[in-house]
């Protein structure tokens, strides 16, 4: 009886504190916040053979649009970055923009239009080669990117993601 008795107990102060923090303003986590974030590699993007539709996305990758996803991956560079957006993919991938143009393109089918936070949509994030990681919501699907480029797989990031230095949009 004593341990029922300190379980409702606590339950009503933690309700309570809750309370209290809502009341008076305090930050509360939100859901995105609390929610766990998947790990999603590159080669759980598509299924494996690719069919006479050309790539098809897995159903792991479907289930995920518009939730909270961690992924690992190298950072395009870019002869022209544009502000607020970078790209990641599983391989390096150097793009020469001004002199080919889209001529000399190699971006793999698995490539992650990264958006940055608000915070930082206005700059160019510095390119660092190596491994990054992100967790932002994944969403999917055609769309227009500022850059030019129509991208399928795009990963929102967090304010509070990090990133290394950028520098700020050029005048």
């Amino acid at each position: 009886m004593p341990i029922k008795t300190s379980v409702t107990a606590l339950i009503f102060c933690l309700s309570v504190t809750g309370c209290v923090q809502q009341q008076t303003g305090n930050h509360m986590p939100s859901p995105a916040a609390i929610e766990k974030a998947t790990d999603l590699s590159f080669n759980a993007f598509y299924k494996s053979s690719v069919g006479p539709l050309g790539l098809e996305p897995s159903a792991k990758l479907l289930s995920l649009n518009g939730k909270r996803v961690h992924i690992r991956g190298l950072m395009v560079l870019e002869s022209a970055p544009v502000p607020g957006l970078l790209m990641l993919t599983p391989v390096p991938v150097n793009i020469p923009e001004t002199e080919d143009g889209a001529a000399a393109d190699d971006l793999p089918g698995a490539t992650v239009y990264v958006h940055l936070p608000s915070r930082d949509a206005d700059k160019i994030p510095a390119y660092r080669p190596g491994l990054w990681d992100f967790t932002g919501i994944l969403q999917l699907g055609a769309k227009e990117e500022a850059n030019g480029r129509v991208s399928y797989l795009r990963l929102s990031l967090e304010q509070d993601a990090n990133l290394p230095t950028t520098v700020s949009k050029p005048e």
